[in-house]
C-alpha cells in the first residue's frame, strides 16, 4: 500500500492547518476556565484519559508542574468504576480527555467532579459528545471528522490545547505559532522518517525512551507502532529504564531516544542535555541499534547511533510538536512497507468505550 494513500497520511497533514486557528476558536472557554480555577482556588489538577489522550495529558502534567508547580494527577477512573471509590475534588481542576467524548470512564471521574462543585472540564474532538455536554467547559479539537484509527489530528490538537491551558493558567509558555511551525517542519520530518521507516518494516520489537514532557511522544510513538505495524514497541520514562527494563537491551536491540535540544526552562537546558547524551552513551554501551529523533545533532558526534534530524522550536513544549509528526510519519510508512493498512488495524475500532 502507498502510504501517501492512507487516510492516516492525509489526517496526520491537516493538522498544522487546524492548529493555526484552534486557539481563536477556544479563547473564551480558556479565559473562563481560567477566571473559574482562579476563583474556586483551584489547587491540584486531576486527568483522565486512555491511549493516545492520555499520552497527551503526560504533556500537559508535565507543562503544569514545571511552571506552576501545581500538582497533577494522572487519575485512575477504574477506582470510581471498577470500586466504587467516591473522590473528593474540592479546590480541583477536573479534565476528561477524549477524542470521541464517549470514553464511560472519563466520563464518571467528570460526573464526580460536578457532584464535588470541582471546575470541570472536557477536551474531545465532538462538541455535541457526552462527555462535551458532561463538563462544565469544553476544548474542541475541531479537527473535522478523523476517519482513520490511528489518531493523528486529534492527538496533536489535544497536544495544542494543552499548552493553551497550561498557559491560560499562567504556565506563561509561547503558545503562538505552533501552526506555521509545524507546516514548515513536514517536508523535513517526512525526508528524515523515509530512512528509518525502512529500517524498521523487519522490527520485531523495539523500546523507545524520552523524558519529560518528550515521553509524552515516546509513549505516543510506541503505541503508534503497536497499533499500525504490530511491533512489540515499548515505551518508558529512561529514567525509569534504568531500573530494571534496561536489562533487555542487547547488541542490535531497536531503540528510539527522543531528545530535544532545547528543555522547557532555559537555565535547565545543559542538565536536559546532559541526561540525554548519558542515555544515549549508555545503549551504545550495550550495543543497542540506536536511533535519536532530536534538533541537537552536535550532542551526538561520536556516539554510535542513527541520528534523524528533526527541526525544532524554541523549547522542548514546541519540540514535542515535531516529535508527534514524526511519530505519526514514521508509523504510517512501516505499516504500509509491512503491508499493512493503518487505517484499519486488526481487532481495533475507532472508539474505544471502556468502563
Amino acid at each position: 500500500m502507498d502510504y501517501k494513500s492512507t487516510l492516516m497520511w492525509k489526517e496526520l497533514n491537516e493538522a498544522a492547518a487546524v492548529l493555526k486557528t484552534l486557539a481563536a476558536k477556544n479563547e473564551a472557554a480558556l479565559a473562563a476556565i481560567a477566571a473559574d480555577a482562579k476563583a474556586a482556588q483551584v489547587a491540584n489538577i486531576y486527568t483522565a484519559a486512555r491511549g493516545t489522550s492520555d499520552h497527551a495529558m503526560i504533556y500537559f502534567k508535565y507543562l503544569v508542574e514545571s511552571k506552576l508547580g501545581m500538582p497533577v494527577a494522572s487519575g485512575a477512573p477504574s477506582a470510581v468504576t471498577m470500586y466504587g471509590a467516591k473522590m473528593r475534588f474540592n479546590h480541583t481542576l477536573v479534565i476528561g480527555c477524549s477524542q470521541s467524548g464517549k470514553a464511560a470512564d472519563v466520563m464518571e471521574i467528570v460526573k464526580a467532579g460536578n457532584e464535588c462543585g470541582a471546575v470541570t472540564v472536557a477536551i474531545t474532538n465532538d462538541a455535541d459528545s457526552p462527555l462535551a455536554k458532561l463538563a462544565k467547559y469544553h476544548l474542541c479539537c475541531c479537527a473535522g471528522e478523523e476517519k482513520s484509527v490511528a489518531a493523528t489530528k486529534t492527538f496533536t490538537c489535544q497536544l495544542y490545547l494543552s499548552l493553551l491551558l497550561a498557559d491560560a493558567l499562567g504556565a506563561d509558555l509561547n503558545a503562538n505559532g505552533i501552526g506555521e511551525m509545524l507546516e514548515k517542519a513536514a517536508a523535513a520530518v517526512d525526508k528524515t522518517t523515509d530512512g528509518m521507516a525502512k529500517d524498521f518494516i523487519e522490527a520485531q520489537e523495539c523500546f523507545i525512551l524520552a523524558r519529560g514532557l518528550s515521553s509524552a511522544l515516546a509513549f505516543e510513538c510506541g503505541l503508534k507502532l503497536q497499533e499500525t505495524c504490530y511491533i512489540r514497541s515499548r515505551a518508558y520514562h529512561s529514567s525509569d529504564f534504568y531500573h530494571g527494563p534496561m536489562a533487555m537491551v542487547g547488541k542490535g536491540t531497536k531503540v528510539i531516544l527522543f531528545a530535544s535540544k532545547h528543555s522547557l526552562v532555559p537555565a535547565m537546558d545543559e542538565v536536559h542535555r546532559a541526561d540525554y547524551i548519558q542515555c544515549a552513551k549508555k545503549m551504545e554501551e550495550l550495543g543497542a541499534d540506536l536511533y535519536v529523533i532530536t534538533d541537537d545533532a552536535d550532542s551526538f558526534r561520536g556516539i554510535d547511533a542513527h541520528i534523524e534530524l528533526v527541526p525544532g522550536g524554541g523549547n522542548e513544549a514546541e519540540t514535542v510538536f515535531c516529535f508527534a509528526l514524526t511519530a505519526q510519519m514514521l508509523a504510517c510508512k512501516v505499516s504500509c512497507g509491512k503491508g499493512l493498512s493503518p487505517d484499519a488495524p486488526r481487532a481495533l475500532k475507532k472508539v474505544t468505550v471502556t468502563k
